[in-house]
């Protein structure tokens, strides 16, 4: 039963020996009592698993924290799933094993979706750390005056189509609405780019101008990975996430905002010789009728399979 006011975070790690312990203790020492804590090591083959287990015993946090770890590598979207559904907060966050929350990041979160009840989500502003330790804001000063004390509908949901604006490792998700909407996608090799397109088209979501989350971005990162050369695991969800919004798009601008983000992701997947996604976005491009000469040469890069991915390694 979903307990009024409970934000149940759900901590999924992968070979994060160097930082779960941080991660783990920036949920215990929130400034939110409220709160559930959900370890899960998914398979890892470094000593993660081994460090969990170590803490809690050491530590001895009680119920409010629990530790399932896999014997094997399971698919993101479908174990977040599986962990949501154990969940019994009114309020859910998904925190990666690498990253790490500031220490009023959930009441000021919670603060801020409770103004506004049918709010699918709430997000906020991060620090980014670079590999090599550089550290800077995720919005910039302009974007969180922009954001403040607005209530994010319909037309929110076109901005995502056309660009990654929301810092993910921030979300925290009202669970009914994201129950009910099924949560992630489990056919997906990754989660952010879908769940938010899904809510924004059907509700109201909110910005908290603070920073909440510290993000790690390595080597090993998910999103890093976005346009791996040849084979990059990414990009067939992101194909499928296109076609959706295709599905979901209500009006001509949403059309556009679409055509312009098939059209970035046909160039990307060129660029990174991924053929066989590119040759989807093609055929994508063409069922949304897009005309022009930038299509025509990227039809003709396919055609040539011409590999410049070794170009754009240097140049990215």
């Amino acid at each position: 039963m979903e307990q009024v006011g409970k934000v149940s975070i759900i901590c999924i790690a992968f070979n994060h020996e160097k930082w779960i312990v941080k991660a783990i203790e920036s949920v215990i020492h929130q400034d939110y009592g409220a709160k559930d804590l959900i370890i899960v090591d998914n398979g890892s083959s470094d000593q993660t698993a081994i460090i969990i287990q170590d803490w809690v015993k050491k530590n001895s946090p009680g119920s409010a924290v629990s530790v399932i770890c896999k014997s094997e590598v399971k698919p993101y979207c479908k174990l977040f799933d599986e962990m949501l559904n154990l969940t019994t907060g009114e309020f859910v966050v998904d925190l990666s094993g690498d990253d790490f929350l500031y220490p009023n990041h959930l009441s000021r979160s919670v603060e801020r979706l409770k103004q506004v009840p049918n709010a699918a989500f709430v997000f906020s502003n991060a620090t980014i750390c670079e590999e090599n330790g550089t550290q800077e804001s995720y919005y910039e000063s302009k974007d969180v005056k922009d954001l403040k004390g607005k209530i994010l509908g319909r037309e929110f949901y076109q901005t995502l189509i056309s660009r990654s604006f929301i810092s993910s490792p921030t979300v925290v998700f009202r669970s009914k609405i994201l129950k009910i909407e099924g949560g992630y996608d489990m056919s997906l090799s990754y989660e952010d780019f879908d769940v938010q397109l899904r809510l924004t088209s059907k509700y109201p979501v909110v910005f908290s101008d603070h920073v909440g989350v510290y993000k790690r971005k390595h080597a090993q990162s998910l999103s890093a990975n976005q346009y791996q050369r040849y084979q990059s695991a990414m990009l067939p969800s992101t194909l499928r996430v296109c076609e959706k919004i295709r599905e979901m798009n209500k009006t001509f601008s949403e059309d556009v905002a679409l055509k312009n983000r098939v059209l970035y992701e046909l160039k990307h997947s060129l660029w990174s010789a991924n053929f066989q996604v590119a040759k989807g976005f093609v055929n994508l491009a063409d069922e949304l009728e897009i005309k022009g000469m930038e299509l025509r040469l990227y039809k003709i890069w396919l055609l040539l399979r011409l590999d410049m991915s070794w170009l754009y390694v240097q140049l990215t």
